[in-house]
């Protein structure tokens, strides 16, 4: 007698009210973004930049130019002479791409970087701390699967100091947020 009406019928799982179907998409969303964005997000905490926060994708290094940022590992090697005192072999470091592959750097006898002519920064010879600092010594076309990163600060350790980074050490490409 009132056992088949509308209210006492049990509905399946999946068909939810408009509420209820709201609820759910919220808690998903939640869900993935907190599974999704920590692993995507990177807090520059140097000065070397002008921007703090950045959303990392995937790089295809046949796509990268001027102004991109890029994650890399530091290696020492042929053109990554020097390690800074406290930033150890494979640190990663996000800077800004300089110059790419065919570019011409010139570097004047002040220690001043240009790319095809655009300043890039001057190399200092001692650090904050008066150590002496190695000047990364190259005139001409950057070459292939190379690339000169720069920071934006006057101070920023790049390029100007341990040289040219190859593409293979790219670990991601990084879209400023803030």
């Amino acid at each position: 007698m009132g056992t088949n009406s509308p209210s006492n019928k049990k509905r399946p799982l999946w068909q939810l009210n408009k509420k209820e179907l709201s609820i759910v998409l919220v808690l998903l969303t939640g869900l993935i973004a907190g599974l999704v964005l920590p692993q995507r997000i990177i807090i520059a905490t140097s000065d070397s930049l002008d921007h703090r926060i950045f959303f990392k994708v995937p790089v295809d290094t046949t796509r990268i130019k001027h102004g991109d940022y890029l994650l890399f590992r530091v290696q020492q090697g042929e053109h990554t002479p020097f390690i800074r005192k406290g930033l150890t072999e494979n640190n990663v470091l996000i800077k800004e791409v300089g110059c790419i592959p065919g570019d011409l750097l010139t570097r004047d006898a002040d220690g001043v970087f240009f790319c095809k002519q655009n300043l890039l920064g001057k190399a200092l010879t001692k650090d904050s701390k008066g150590n002496v600092l190695p000047v990364f010594d190259f005139n001409g076309p950057i070459p292939m699967g190379r690339f000169f990163m720069k920071g934006t600060n006057p101070r920023s350790f790049d390029s100007r100091y341990f040289g040219l980074i190859h593409d293979s050490a790219f670990l991601s490409k990084a879209l400023p947020l803030w």
